[in-house]
């Protein structure tokens, strides 16, 4: 594959992916309440679902972006293989889409961010 072809599919890729997780964080954040009753229900302690919730969001950002993919790729990628273990009960249909999240972010981890990222250069507020 060219340099330009996977540049371009590792663009797509976070956007997708990171677009995802900016979703579903927004969502858990936007409502915490019904995320910390969603989370008792299956046994998680309340202030797992804040560090859940923020991660989800801060880390789709930091995946859109392409700032520290690999490193929100890895935290990400953990929520994921609990995501896929808590709904393994349920079959593939409940536990087959986090799984192909948690592939996405394994190539993404892999594969790092490519070219097309938000960079700043050394010395300048991120602000100006």
């Amino acid at each position: 594959m060219s340099d330009a072809k996977r540049n371009w599919t590792l663009l797509v890729a976070r956007l997708i992916i990171g677009g995802i997780f900016i979703f579903t964080g927004w969502v858990k954040v936007a409502d915490m309440a019904s995320t910390i009753g969603f989370f008792a229900t299956l046994g998680i302690p309340a202030f797992l679902a804040y560090i859940v919730g923020y991660l989800e969001l801060i880390g789709g950002i930091l995946l859109v972006l392409g700032i520290w993919t690999q490193k929100s790729a890895v935290i990400l990628a953990l929520i994921m293989v609990v995501a896929v273990w808590l709904t393994m009960a349920g079959g593939f249909q409940a536990f087959g889409t986090p799984l192909a999240v948690l592939a996405g972010l394994l190539s993404l981890i892999a594969s790092g961010s490519g070219k097309y990222v938000v960079r700043f250069k050394r010395g300048e507020s991120i602000m100006a």
